[in-house]
């Protein structure tokens, strides 16, 4: 008995450490499904002195898609794209001195330009960790973005809550790859 006791102590971490493991390598999604890339990258100003107790909108407007472009480019129609969904995200400063420690939360929301109530969310971060520094990579979204981007253009409302009032302007840099499937 004694030895059956001591075999089980020795060989539960080995187990333990073997489901780890398995569980970590099964939570990551690797995505090859075919499809190509749509880049976009804008730039804005936060400006200085905005402060806690109001939700703060960027938008970005009139953005060209590309869409068409890119469908010649692959030899696809829109029908054979299934969906379009971002592929990465993120906020920084132009300029590499950019503390983006004032944002406590951060969304990323793609619209048409006559209708603004009508988005859907392509990236976001809640929260914001407290000392992210120049760049905050984005959380992406699975939401299907194709019935927006497949138009000649669009726009991006970068929409902020902050928790600490802006002290400097800064001026910041958003990056949305969107991945169009088929």
């Amino acid at each position: 008995m004694q030895r059956n006791i001591r075999f089980f102590t020795l060989r539960m971490p080995f187990f333990a450490l073997l489901a780890l493991l398995l569980v970590n390598v099964s939570c990551h999604k690797n995505d090859d499904s075919p499809g190509f890339d749509l880049f976009y990258q804008r730039e804005f100003s936060i400006p200085a002195g905005i402060g806690v107790f109001q939700v703060h909108h960027f938008e970005l407007k009139n953005i060209p898609s590309r869409y068409v472009e890119s469908l010649q480019q692959f030899g696809k129609t829109d029908a054979d794209i299934t969906q379009i969904i971002t592929k990465e995200a993120s906020l920084s400063g132009v300029f590499g001195d950019a503390d983006l420690s004032y944002i406590d939360d951060i969304s990323v929301r793609v619209f048409q330009e006559n209708d603004p109530t009508d988005y859907i969310e392509t990236a976001y971060r809640q929260p914001v960790p407290l000392d992210p520094g120049n760049a905050l990579p984005l959380i992406p979204s699975l939401a299907d973005s194709k019935r927006i981007v497949k138009n000649d253009q669009f726009s991006v409302d970068v929409v902020l809550r902050l928790r600490t009032t802006t002290v400097d302007e800064t001026a910041a840099r958003l990056v949305l790859v969107l991945k169009a499937k088929f």
